[in-house]
């Protein structure tokens, strides 16, 4: 993946998920960090799930050419 770590996308998405997960929590005061950590650790986890799955793909023949 060619995605700086720090990228202003990326950096959106952490947002987005830690606000969706302190809402669920029920929007408690002084968890921001912990929910920032959370997110990023989910963020992650999907970029490294896009790259394992591509290069499946790609050990499988269907990447691209």
């Amino acid at each position: 993946m060619n995605t700086p770590l720090a990228s202003p996308e990326r950096q959106r998405r952490i947002s987005a998920i830690a606000r969706s997960i302190w809402e669920s929590e029920g929007r408690p005061e002084g968890q921001s960090l912990r929910h920032w950590l959370i997110a990023e650790k989910l963020v992650t986890a999907q970029e490294q799930a896009a790259v394992d799955a591509a290069d499946r793909s790609t050990e499988q023949g269907h990447g691209p050419e």
